[in-house]
């Protein structure tokens, strides 16, 4: 399927705590326990680190579609810092720890592909924290070796 012509508009609607999006499921959503809320429901900053974390996979996956390289598997963890300025908590960095397995032989490619979806991220280059993406591509048969 092509992408669509721009500008894309993306919307969300919060009734009470729950976050809607069309058909989507519903994501219930409220302050984390570190502001007196829960960590029974997503909170805004663990949304925002799923959502660079989120984006780094589908850019990552776009390119290596368009590229021919298959990938296995995908796995990665997002870890957003928040901090106290003087104008209030910030975050100070987001990183982001990614293991990919790939096809064996298309580790190199993956890599540098993978660099280039961290760099074209739509969410990380929206942020004003630095994100870092620490990464390991392998190739199917080390992980079953594993």
């Amino acid at each position: 399927m092509p992408n669509a012509p721009f500008p894309h508009v993306y919307q969300a609607t919060l009734e009470g705590n729950m976050l809607l999006a069309g058909t989507r499921t519903p994501v219930l959503t409220g302050a984390p326990s570190q502001f007196g809320g829960t960590d029974d429901v997503w909170s805004p900053e663990q949304l925002l680190v799923a959502a660079a974390l989120t984006c780094l996979k589908t850019t990552f996956d776009a390119y290596a579609r368009h590229a021919g390289i298959s990938v296995i598997d995908w796995r990665g963890t997002g870890t957003g810092v928040l901090v106290k300025g003087h104008a209030g908590p910030f975050f100070d960095s987001i990183d982001l720890d990614v293991e990919v397995v790939t096809g064996s032989g298309e580790e190199g490619r993956a890599q540098a592909l993978l660099a280039k979806a961290a760099r074209d991220c739509i969410i990380s280059r929206a942020l004003s924290a630095p994100v870092h993406v620490k990464s390991k591509v392998s190739p199917a048969s080390d992980r079953a070796a594993s």
